[in-house]
């Protein structure tokens, strides 16, 4: 229960792409499992949602029914605990934040899949103002929506901040290493939101080469952004060691490679130096780093959310 006179908190995780193939029932190689588990105050299931990532991998093409029912879940909690300012007052939908979504729409009538007198112009997508944020019904006197996420999840999470700019404005927003990679969310600047914390990969760990950040312009009155050594899944709490584990789907940036590999030449094998470059520079295996560069990820989000009042453990 929270202390008489404290806000309610409602707090919401969402996790990487495939998260309900690679985390562990505990949830001990989850960050944002872990966070929405330890934060003291609500129910899990009541005040307090954790979402697996989408699981298509390529694509993520299911990230926007986690968006949805996230938004829906959110609302719902509002709802019972404002009734009477919460009426008349609706959240945006995917057609008011993403115009991508609104133009595929366009382009399904126009081709005749759906039967509908449909003519709207093409909208440019909602952004949020400051007379948005000033006609807000609620504010983090009387609640505090707290939203992480970790890869595609922070990309749902930034988006899902937007889309409650008609309701409140998001208390905090943890990122571990958010990243885009689905067609059709703008998750590039973070709005709506009072506090962020965003914890990235560094890149000279070599870790998802192929595509980078999202959510890295912020419109928020507080943002840290901090790089750390370990790959993009250590970012959220879970990392690939073992060469015999690594799918072609998988990060290899952290398994142990040897000391020296063979490289054919006229005059036979020639042994060369293999040793990992962030190896050389830090002094420690890479697996080692990988995981401590974890362990720092995941306390700098906690450190920054108990700095702003959140009772985390």
């Amino acid at each position: 229960m929270n202390p008489p006179g404290s806000p309610h908190f409602i707090v919401v995780g969402i996790d990487g792409t495939g998260s309900s193939e690679w985390r562990k029932p505990d949830g001990s190689n989850s960050h944002v499992f872990q966070f929405v588990r330890d934060f003291q105050f609500g129910a899990m299931g009541v005040d307090r949602k954790f979402y697996d990532g989408p699981r298509s991998k390529v694509w993520g093409t299911d990230s926007v029914p986690i968006l949805q029912e996230a938004l829906d879940f959110i609302r719902q909690r509002l709802q019972v605990l404002f009734p009477r300012m919460m009426n008349g007052h609706k959240p945006l939908d995917m057609f008011d934040v993403n115009s991508c979504m609104q133009q595929q729409q366009q382009q399904a009538y126009s081709h005749g899949f759906y039967t509908s007198t449909y003519t709207q112009e093409f909208r440019v997508p909602v952004r949020v103002t400051p007379q948005m944020l000033s006609s807000q019904p609620l504010n983090n006197q009387q609640v505090r929506v707290i939203l992480v996420g970790h890869s595609r999840g922070g990309l749902i999470a930034t988006v899902l901040a937007r889309m409650l700019s008609p309701l409140i404005q998001v208390y905090f927003l943890g990122l571990y290493d958010s990243v885009d990679r689905q067609p059709c969310l703008d998750g590039e600047t973070v709005e709506n939101v009072k506090y962020v914390f965003h914890a990235r990969r560094h890149p000279e760990v070599g870790s998802r080469t192929y595509f980078s950040n999202t959510s890295t312009q912020y419109k928020a009155e507080y943002y840290e952004e901090k790089y750390f050594y370990t790959s993009h899944g250590g970012v959220g709490g879970s990392f690939v060691t073992d060469r015999t584990q690594v799918g072609m789907f998988d990060d290899g940036a952290c398994v142990v490679q040897p000391p020296q590999r063979p490289v054919a030449t006229r005059g036979g094998v020639v042994w060369v130096d293999n040793t990992n470059p962030v190896t050389k520079k830090l002094g420690k295996p890479i697996d080692v780093i990988c995981a401590d560069g974890s362990a720092e990820a995941d306390r700098f989000i906690r450190e920054g959310a108990r700095k702003f009042g959140l009772p985390v453990r």
